[in-house]
């Protein structure tokens, strides 16, 4: 599972830097596991990203080097994993959160779904041509999917903040701010694209809150790709297609590139980069400070 991303693990370990003896068995530990020869670090705005060479004879395509996508059925380990670098590393801030959710009779066609959410992000983005984001898909405990997107857009800009009241499985009623207006507005929208004529959906079926804290979209990410439950397609939902994706140019930035071994990561991130298979790790969390 993901680690949170605000831990920092990366900097303790620095400090309890293995001996030369150590990094020398972990490397040795590396080599006997059969991994892939450690070749350059790519240094994002808060991860590295660790780069490996083929070794001789390999084909891509074989042995989990990449090759053709199969049909997504479930939201995969290196989903959650890339969700969550890209948050993390995103070349923009998130300020605003927004939920969308199905009333009480909802599409069990993941395309239909997926053409929901397009015509939404296409009607912001005509209101707002700059707003950039990242969306992922849940499962509610009815089987409902319901989306929730991280966007660059800045709430407190367009109106006066009002408190509202959303419900929350385990926190039961939590408040949230938003901006009057606008909340009414995307509700309307996702209404109208969902079609359900249910008065109720236009009341609750999206809410637009303020991200009150910078590390918040984070936070809500590593959460999000922790919990497994909410990912499980149910049995009578079909083409469940991507579990999230990015709206306008989002993308994590590479800062920095730079050659870089097994040895070195070892001395300054000890065993926290080595996977529990004996392999030095891809991502190398909240370590961009230590290369």
């Amino acid at each position: 599972m993901p680690p949170e991303p605000t831990q920092g693990k990366g900097d303790a370990d620095a400090v309890r830097a293995p001996s030369p003896l150590a990094v020398s068995r972990l490397v040795y530990h590396c080599i006997s596991a059969r991994d892939m020869p450690v070749a350059s670090v790519k240094v994002f705005r808060r991860d590295v990203v660790v780069c490996k060479s083929l070794p001789p004879g390999i084909v891509p395509g074989k042995y989990g080097t990449g090759g053709k996508r199969n049909v997504i059925t479930e939201f995969s380990e290196q989903s959650r994993y890339r969700l969550l670098h890209t948050v993390k590393n995103a070349d923009c801030d998130f300020f605003c959160m927004v939920t969308l959710t199905y009333p009480a009779q909802w599409e069990s066609d993941g395309r239909k779904v997926k053409l929901h959410l397009r015509a939404f992000i296409e009607r912001m983005r005509r209101k707002w041509p700059a707003i950039d984001g990242v969306w992922f898909l849940e499962f509610q405990k009815r089987g409902a999917p319901h989306f929730h997107l991280l966007l660059s857009l800045k709430l407190w800009e367009m109106g006066l903040l009002v408190e509202r009241t959303r419900l929350h499985n385990k926190l039961g009623k939590r408040q949230y701010r938003t901006v009057a207006g606008v909340q009414e507005m995307l509700s309307l929208w996702w209404f109208e694209i969902v079609g359900s004529g249910d008065k109720k959906h236009l009341l609750a079926g999206c809410a637009a809150e303020v991200i009150e804290e910078a590390e918040g979209a984070l936070r809500y990410a590593a959460s999000h790709a922790g919990k497994p439950h909410q990912k499980k397609v149910p049995e009578n939902y079909r083409n469940v297609g991507r579990f999230w994706g990015v709206i306008g140019g989002v993308k994590a930035s590479c800062l920095d590139s730079k050659s870089s071994d097994a040895a070195e990561i070892f001395s300054k991130l000890g065993v926290s980069a080595m996977s529990n298979k004996g392999r030095v790790k891809k991502y190398l969390w909240d370590a961009s400070g230590l290369f």
